[in-house]
């Protein structure tokens, strides 16, 4: 029996060119999985986070009539340092502190004032400068811890720390406690906030008219959620909503809602990240159960509300994010 014209053509051409057979052996097998699982070859994408600029020291004090210095550093949108970018530097209240080109601050009078950089649309957070005319006097005010995070009816006690222009501690300081939404958080004269509904606060502490930088409060309920968006970088969809849940026994399950849907993929897996992206601190809670509908995924013990803040949905073979939601 005569083989068919293609066949005979591709027994000549391996005994012909052997290497020239396995390479077009090669290139129909990657074409079919291509077609098979309609996955794109690309790398993982850097994911965009907001330009930003930072900005140091952030908390800090001179004499009356001496300088002090600030540096500041441009990030982009895929979080690197951007070197040689030209700062506008300011003041809020030039008449306490003025500041140079060069991130010079000079002391002109007591009090406080605020100073910011700004670069390419971007501006960053105020730094706290405080101008005294007694080195001894309370200069600087840090309360620690620096963030925290409690439960509905749960307490954390801070601590305000005076410390004079050297950055000696005076002791005996008594400070004024501020809550920046009473409604969510309060804090006593003692310095002991307590948590009464979720969301997030700022609690500052002021001593002999010095104020300190906020400190971030998160107060938690029992769950936290958010809404999945597809990575833009890719063709794939991904929508709906996670929930992750804290159980009446403690542990915690992550749900998918009934408006989940994904596009199909080879090994689609679960991943719990700090970040946006998957990496070796993620936690992987296993194979995507199904594209679309409710689907619940038990989280190991030892995990919190706050351990991490995205839900992943990543292609592992071909290391592809389809999509994410930012737990909040």
């Amino acid at each position: 029996m005569r083989l068919p014209n293609r066949k005979r053509r591709d027994r000549k051409l391996a005994k012909d060119c052997p290497v020239q057979h396995l390479k077009r052996l090669f290139l129909t097998t990657a074409l079919f999985l291509v077609a098979c699982v309609g996955t794109d070859f690309i790398a993982e994408p850097t994911m965009t986070v907001p330009a930003r600029i930072v900005i140091a020291p952030t908390n800090t004090a001179v004499g009356v009539g001496k300088t002090t210095g600030f540096q500041a550093a441009y990030y982009d949108n895929q979080g690197n340092q951007i070197p040689d970018v030209a700062f506008q530097w300011s003041s809020s209240d030039p008449n306490i502190a003025s500041i140079d080109a060069n991130g010079q601050a000079l002391g002109h009078d007591t009090g406080q004032t605020k100073i910011t950089a700004r670069a390419r649309g971007v501006t960053s957070g105020a730094a706290i400068l405080t101008v005294v005319a007694n080195p001894n006097q309370v200069a600087r005010v840090v309360i620690v811890p620096d963030s925290g995070n409690i439960g509905i009816g749960g307490t954390l006690q801070f601590a305000a720390l005076a410390q004079d222009l050297n950055g000696q501690m005076l002791s005996d300081r008594t400070a004024n406690w501020r809550s920046s939404d009473a409604t969510i958080a309060t804090v006593s004269s003692t310095g002991l906030a307590t948590g009464l509904q979720p969301g997030r606060v700022n609690i500052s502490a002021t001593v002999e008219g010095v104020e300190s930088s906020a400190v971030r409060l998160t107060i938690l309920g029992t769950s936290r959620s958010g809404t999945f968006t597809r990575n833009p970088n890719t063709s794939y969809n991904v929508s709906g909503t996670a929930t992750l849940a804290q159980q009446p026994n403690g542990g915690l399950v992550l749900r998918l809602g009934s408006d989940f849907s994904s596009s199909n993929g080879p090994r689609l897996e679960v991943f719990l990240s700090a970040t946006n992206t998957v990496g070796a601190n993620s936690l992987n809670l296993g194979g995507l159960q199904r594209t679309s509908g409710v689907q619940s995924y038990n989280v190991p013990a030892g995990v919190t509300l706050t351990t991490y803040n995205w839900v992943i949905i990543h292609c592992v073979p071909f290391n592809v994010t389809f999509g994410h939601a930012q737990l909040r």
